[in-house]
């Protein structure tokens, strides 16, 4: 079993920057690295960002990043350009871009994974040097989520329209102030987990892993200029045990105690100690044991959320709205930090 060399690599890397932006509306991360890699000539089965984070068939996880491998989070994926440089190119909220992974905000998410794709054992391989990542120099004002930071084309493909477009949308987003947002167009967050593969029970300690990352990827909903106005109710889960499991043929329950003193809602936060007991469903199929997060409230990590609301207040704070000292902003990360205060208390 050979790796994609780095030629190869670039090559795929060089497919990613080729797309002309005509982004479908329904397309997500995910489908978007699928259509790069079909496009370059590497093909496998569309597998979510979630799936791809956890391990796919046709790639093989490494640690030194090189042109053209996956990079992933739980609920994001990309591409990586240039690891010297800790680029990847991936469909974010302001459309194709070109991401720094060493941001704030990409910190935020946790430590992404890389991937490389499997090729036949006939295939040559070039080892890529391994490459530490670079500092950001001082000069970088490139910022995840930054609807400024442009995909370049490559060269030879910039013409008089394109640069003219590109100075318009600079000075479009430049004239007035923007409140950050969550940059990333994600996927929805998964209602299941797979528990184990195997047709057997799961055991307690894999439901206490399946429940706590499907916490970590729920606190995408918290990256938001207004965390506070959830649609679905939100609960932070300070701790949480699984008192029992009972499972019967082909379908069961997780009885689970929940500890939470933080609680967001339409009409704002919840700022009281509760303990609830809370009900999991479980089923069987043909790929094991699955998990269902209850469909009333979204179950948050604490110290994801933690990360997830830090993020967006570092980005608010540099924002041009921010250094205007915009009322709204002003107010939103006041709200903002009052919720990190409640979540840091113990």
């Amino acid at each position: 079993m050979q790796l994609v060399s780095a030629r190869e690599g670039r090559k795929i890397a060089a497919a990613a920057l080729g797309q002309d932006g005509s982004v479908r509306a329904s397309q997500d991360c995910s489908h978007l690295v699928h259509q790069i890699y079909s496009e370059a000539g590497y093909e496998y089965p569309y597998a979510s960002s979630f799936d791809l984070y956890a391990g796919h068939g046709n790639f093989r996880r490494v640690r030194h990043a090189q042109a053209g491998d996956l990079i992933t989070w739980r609920g994001h994926v990309g591409i990586v350009l240039d690891p010297r440089q800790h680029r990847f190119f991936s469909l974010v909220r302001s459309g194709l871009q070109a991401e720094d992974y060493l941001s704030p905000y990409w910190r935020s998410r946790g430590t992404p994974r890389f991937y490389r794709y499997v090729v036949d054992s006939g295939a040559s391989v070039e080892t890529a040097k391994n490459t530490q990542p670079v500092p950001p120099s001082s000069n970088n004002s490139s910022r995840s989520g930054s609807a400024t930071t442009q995909v370049r084309a490559k060269p030879g493909k910039v013409n008089a329209r394109q640069a003219t477009e590109d100075a318009s949308l600079r000075t479009k987003v430049s004239a007035a102030p923007v409140v950050p947002e969550n940059p990333v167009l994600a996927e929805s967050i998964p209602s299941t987990i797979i528990l184990t593969p195997e047709q057997r029970s799961p055991t307690e300690a894999e439901l206490f892993d399946g429940v706590s990352e499907l916490g970590d990827a729920a606190a995408s909903v918290l990256r938001t200029a207004q965390p506070l106005s959830a649609k679905t109710p939100v609960v932070i889960v300070d701790d949480f045990r699984i008192e029992r499991v009972e499972t019967k043929r082909d379908k069961g329950w997780a009885h689970l105690q929940i500890d939470s003193h933080v609680r967001i809602a339409n009409d704002g936060a919840d700022f009281k100690r509760k303990r609830e007991k809370v009900r999991w469903e479980l089923r069987r199929d043909a790929s094991g044991w699955v998990a269902v997060a209850p469909a009333e409230q979204a179950y948050v990590g604490r110290d994801a959320a933690v990360r997830a609301l830090s993020a967006q207040l570092a980005e608010m704070a540099q924002s041009e709205a921010a250094a205007q000292h915009d009322e709204t902003v002003i107010g939103q990360e006041a709200r903002i930090a009052n919720l990190l205060s409640a979540l840091l208390e113990k």
